[in-house]
């Protein structure tokens, strides 16, 4: 049986925030750039879309941990996808 690590639990989930938090401000970055690109350029607001959310699950896949999760992809992926939205509609209709 294995005994429990606190040491190795404490860094994975030190650097599992850390890719949330960097997924959330490439997202966001890339959010605000695609809502001020012009109208006819939605494609490219598209693909970023693309880019940011494969950003995200390529953090997670470099990153160095003993315990990683299979919902570590899935939470990556949504916060970058809730994320790029919310700032991409917020640049869209600056107030």
């Amino acid at each position: 049986m294995d005994v429990f690590n606190r040491e190795n639990y404490v860094k994975a989930d030190l650097t599992r925030g850390k890719i949330m938090i960097g997924s959330f401000f490439i997202a966001a970055f890339l959010g605000v750039l695609s809502g001020l690109l012009p109208l006819g350029m939605s494609a490219i607001g598209f693909l970023l879309l693309i880019v940011v959310l494969f950003s995200g699950i390529f953090l997670v896949r470099r990153a160095n941990y003993d315990i990683k999760k299979s919902s570590d992809y899935l939470i990556v992926f949504f916060i970058t996808l809730f994320a790029f939205l919310g700032f991409w509609i917020i640049s869209l209709n600056i107030p």
